[in-house]
């Protein structure tokens, strides 16, 4: 059953939906709630953090007023980006060890994934192989308490963990609502020392998220708000928060697109942007925002006669006649407008990747234009 809204936008009224979303705190300053927040769940937190944001003196004080309200904690920072499986095995080992009573998760996307697969791990769990896909993983984990310090995957809200399966040179998704932190706590100012290129694909990492949201074969009404406002955000504030790191005011902005494009993901999820940019990462590394950025132009003419409505809408959000082209704007003016080939990826090398690419069905089933590898193919070869 469907319905026409007042934009002419076609929308399923049949289809069911569950939208799950932790406790949040969110505002500048927020941090100095954490001792209040851990005290729910105990004593003993194990804190995972990227090992730049240890440096920083806003994490520094952050743990020493954990220390001042008598906290016993544990820093496990031996990270790498794109986490490996390897990763999230050692920090769940020295977790156990240091029995918490919660996790800590100060950092970017990457290092929140790893905190929630790594509280899942603790226990007695399956392998992670064996998690990777929906709704395999058996039950809970110790809590978790996740901290961003980006404004991009909004992993601090979603039911999502993305991980590096090295053997098979693809990134992969573990999806489950035991993967929700138990609280999530967002601070902008954590942001502020994030240099520009960081911010810029991370930003663009958001993006991606509500665009795809938007655009997706499975969208819903309240989620469209949700990621219309999400690429509004980022339309107007990606620009400042690159180009000056201490505007505050943009920061906070481009936190609020990171949760919202967040919720986006557990309801709806992306699409093929993030399928084909997932061989990107697992293969040569490339940022995940970067491959998001460089693909989105891309894929979004492909899936244009499919939502052409929706494109125009979006397109009247940000103030353009043409989404395609502002987007393409967008990552020239932040430097995100990349090629495949400055990643040292070949010609030779795209086939396999289509072929890898197709393998993520479960974001592929969202694209609202079927996607075959022979596509996948063509996307790659425009974007090198």
């Amino acid at each position: 059953m469907s319905k026409q809204t007042d934009a002419g936008l076609a929308i399923d009224t049949g289809r069911v939906f569950d939208l799950h979303c932790p406790p949040l705190t969110m505002g500048v300053g927020a941090r100095r709630q954490l001792p209040e927040i851990l005290r729910d769940f105990g004593e003993r937190v194990f804190i995972v953090a990227d090992p730049g944001i240890t440096k920083q003196p806003i994490f520094q004080e952050t743990h020493q007023q954990l220390l001042d309200s008598g906290f016993q904690t544990q820093i496990f920072s031996k990270l790498t980006p794109d986490p490996p499986i390897e990763d999230v095995l050692a920090c769940a080992e020295v977790a156990r060890a240091f029995e918490p009573a919660v996790f800590l998760g100060v950092g970017g996307g990457s290092t929140l994934d790893i905190t929630k697969v790594a509280a899942i791990l603790v226990g007695d769990s399956p392998a992670v192989e064996e998690m990777f896909g929906i709704n395999l993983i058996p039950h809970p984990g110790i809590p978790t308490v996740l901290v961003p310090t980006t404004a991009g995957t909004g992993s601090e809200v979603t039911p999502i963990a993305v991980l590096s399966d090295e053997t098979n040179q693809l990134k992969k998704g573990l999806v489950s609502p035991y993967l929700l932190a138990n609280r999530a706590l967002v601070d902008p100012e954590f942001c502020l020392t994030l240099p520009a290129a960081p911010t810029a694909y991370t930003g663009m990492d958001t993006l991606t998220h509500a665009i795809e949201a938007y655009t997706n074969r499975f969208a819903v009404p309240l989620i469209d708000a949700l990621a219309i406002e999400a690429v509004r955000l980022v339309a107007t504030f990606l620009e400042p928060a690159v180009h000056d790191g201490n505007d505050l005011n943009a920061r906070y902005a481009m936190s609020r697109a990171s949760v919202l494009g967040g919720l986006c993901l557990g309801p709806v999820n992306t699409a093929a942007v993030h399928a084909l940019a997932y061989p990107l990462g697992g293969r040569f590394h490339v940022p995940h925002g970067v491959a998001n950025s460089l693909l989105m132009p891309h894929v979004l003419r492909f899936n244009y006669p499919a939502v052409e409505e929706r494109f125009q809408a979006l397109a009247v959000a940000v103030e353009t006649n043409d989404l395609v082209t502002f987007v393409e704007t967008l990552s020239a003016k932040v430097g995100t407008d990349r090629s495949l080939r400055e990643f040292k990826v070949q010609a030779s090398d795209l086939p396999s990747m289509a072929r890898d690419a197709m393998q993520v069905t479960r974001l592929l089933k969202n694209n609202p234009r079927t996607f075959s590898e022979e596509d996948a193919l063509a996307i790659y070869e425009a974007a090198f």
